[in-house]
Protein backbone atom coordinates (compact mmCIF):
# COMPACT_ATOMS: atom_id res chain seq x y z
CA UNK A 1 0.00 0.00 0.00
CA UNK A 2 1.76 3.47 -1.07
CA UNK A 3 1.81 6.01 1.53
CA UNK A 4 -0.89 9.02 1.97
CA UNK A 5 0.38 12.33 2.40
CA UNK A 6 -2.35 15.12 4.25
CA UNK A 7 -2.17 18.69 3.79
CA UNK A 8 -2.05 20.28 7.59
CA UNK A 9 -4.13 22.99 6.21
CA UNK A 10 -6.44 22.05 3.43
CA UNK A 11 -6.89 17.84 3.98
CA UNK A 12 -5.83 17.59 0.08
CA UNK A 13 -4.09 14.38 0.06
CA UNK A 14 -1.79 12.77 -2.76
CA UNK A 15 0.59 9.85 -2.73
CA UNK A 16 3.85 9.69 -2.17
CA UNK A 17 5.94 9.80 -5.26
CA UNK A 18 9.06 7.22 -6.31
CA UNK A 19 11.63 7.87 -3.67
CA UNK A 20 14.05 10.46 -4.14
CA UNK A 21 16.88 10.90 -1.69
CA UNK A 22 19.29 13.58 -3.22
CA UNK A 23 16.73 16.74 -1.59
CA UNK A 24 16.49 15.02 1.84
CA UNK A 25 12.49 14.85 1.02
CA UNK A 26 12.29 11.06 -0.03
CA UNK A 27 8.84 10.44 -1.14
CA UNK A 28 6.99 14.01 -0.49
CA UNK A 29 5.41 14.46 -3.84
CA UNK A 30 6.28 17.51 -6.01
CA UNK A 31 4.63 21.24 -4.61
CA UNK A 32 4.58 19.92 -1.44
CA UNK A 33 6.29 21.59 1.58
CA UNK A 34 7.57 19.57 5.00
CA UNK A 35 8.38 21.28 8.07
CA UNK A 36 9.70 19.24 10.64
CA UNK A 37 9.64 20.46 14.56
CA UNK A 38 12.01 19.28 16.79
CA UNK A 39 11.22 19.45 20.10
CA UNK A 40 14.20 18.81 23.23
CA UNK A 41 12.11 17.79 26.96
CA UNK A 42 13.41 16.35 29.84
CA UNK A 43 13.43 12.51 29.39
CA UNK A 44 10.86 10.95 31.81
CA UNK A 45 12.87 7.46 32.49
CA UNK A 46 15.73 10.02 33.51
CA UNK A 47 13.21 12.30 35.81
CA UNK A 48 11.83 9.37 37.47
CA UNK A 49 15.77 7.77 38.21
CA UNK A 50 16.51 11.34 40.36
CA UNK A 51 13.23 10.76 42.06
CA UNK A 52 13.77 7.70 43.38
CA UNK A 53 17.12 8.55 43.96
CA UNK A 54 16.30 11.11 46.30
CA UNK A 55 13.66 9.05 47.98
CA UNK A 56 16.26 6.13 48.28
CA UNK A 57 18.44 9.05 50.10
CA UNK A 58 15.72 9.90 52.52
CA UNK A 59 14.43 6.83 53.21
CA UNK A 60 17.98 5.10 54.42
CA UNK A 61 19.06 8.18 56.15
CA UNK A 62 15.83 7.41 58.59
CA UNK A 63 17.53 4.83 59.64
CA UNK A 64 20.19 6.59 61.36
CA UNK A 65 19.43 8.76 64.79
CA UNK A 66 17.96 12.22 63.79
CA UNK A 67 21.23 13.99 65.11
CA UNK A 68 23.31 11.37 63.06
CA UNK A 69 21.64 12.18 59.64
CA UNK A 70 23.54 15.15 58.27
CA UNK A 71 26.70 13.31 58.60
CA UNK A 72 25.62 10.48 57.16
CA UNK A 73 24.06 11.68 54.28
CA UNK A 74 27.64 12.10 52.11
CA UNK A 75 27.48 8.43 52.39
CA UNK A 76 24.36 7.55 51.76
CA UNK A 77 23.98 9.92 48.39
CA UNK A 78 27.34 7.99 47.73
CA UNK A 79 25.99 4.67 47.96
CA UNK A 80 22.64 5.36 46.10
CA UNK A 81 24.36 7.14 43.40
CA UNK A 82 26.57 3.79 43.01
CA UNK A 83 23.75 1.43 42.66
CA UNK A 84 21.86 3.62 40.36
CA UNK A 85 24.93 4.74 38.18
CA UNK A 86 24.49 1.99 35.44
CA UNK A 87 20.80 2.82 34.91
CA UNK A 88 21.28 6.48 35.00
CA UNK A 89 24.19 6.17 32.65
CA UNK A 90 21.96 4.24 29.90
CA UNK A 91 19.25 6.82 30.31
CA UNK A 92 19.79 9.70 28.53
CA UNK A 93 18.44 13.31 30.24
CA UNK A 94 16.85 14.24 27.15
CA UNK A 95 14.65 13.47 24.33
CA UNK A 96 13.01 14.56 21.24
CA UNK A 97 10.13 14.86 19.56
CA UNK A 98 10.45 14.90 15.78
CA UNK A 99 7.10 15.41 14.25
CA UNK A 100 6.27 16.42 10.66
CA UNK A 101 3.65 18.31 9.17
CA UNK A 102 3.06 18.02 5.07
CA UNK A 103 1.41 21.33 3.37
CA UNK A 104 0.27 21.28 -0.24
CA UNK A 105 1.82 24.73 -1.46
CA UNK A 106 -0.19 25.05 -5.06
CA UNK A 107 -2.94 27.26 -4.14
CA UNK A 108 -2.84 30.40 -3.06
CA UNK A 109 -4.59 30.36 0.39
CA UNK A 110 -2.18 27.75 1.50
CA UNK A 111 0.88 29.61 0.01
CA UNK A 112 -0.79 32.84 2.32
CA UNK A 113 -0.64 30.56 5.44
CA UNK A 114 3.08 29.11 5.29
CA UNK A 115 3.92 32.64 4.90
CA UNK A 116 2.38 33.73 7.45
CA UNK A 117 4.36 31.10 9.96
CA UNK A 118 7.08 31.29 8.10
CA UNK A 119 7.08 35.12 8.64
CA UNK A 120 5.76 34.42 12.41
CA UNK A 121 9.60 32.70 12.69
CA UNK A 122 11.58 35.51 10.88
CA UNK A 123 12.11 33.20 7.35
CA UNK A 124 11.92 35.11 3.96
CA UNK A 125 8.46 34.60 2.86
CA UNK A 126 7.85 31.26 -0.14
CA UNK A 127 8.29 33.66 -3.55
CA UNK A 128 4.44 34.10 -5.16
CA UNK A 129 4.84 31.66 -8.63
CA UNK A 130 2.62 34.50 -10.60
CA UNK A 131 4.73 36.91 -9.58
CA UNK A 132 8.01 35.15 -10.34
CA UNK A 133 6.42 34.38 -13.83
CA UNK A 134 5.39 38.08 -14.08
CA UNK A 135 9.13 39.53 -13.57
CA UNK A 136 10.24 36.67 -15.78
CA UNK A 137 7.91 38.12 -18.66
CA UNK A 138 9.35 41.62 -17.72
CA UNK A 139 12.56 40.32 -17.90
CA UNK A 140 12.23 39.13 -21.58
CA UNK A 141 10.20 42.51 -22.65
CA UNK A 142 12.94 44.52 -21.48
CA UNK A 143 15.31 42.43 -23.60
Amino acid sequence: MKKVYECAISGLTEEAVEKFAADGLEDLPVGWTKITMTRRQVNPKWLAIQQVKEASIEALLQQFPEEIREVQRFVVEIQVEAQLKALENDTPMFVSDVEDIVFVSDSEDIVDALNEIREGLGLDAMPDEDEEDEDEEDEEEEG
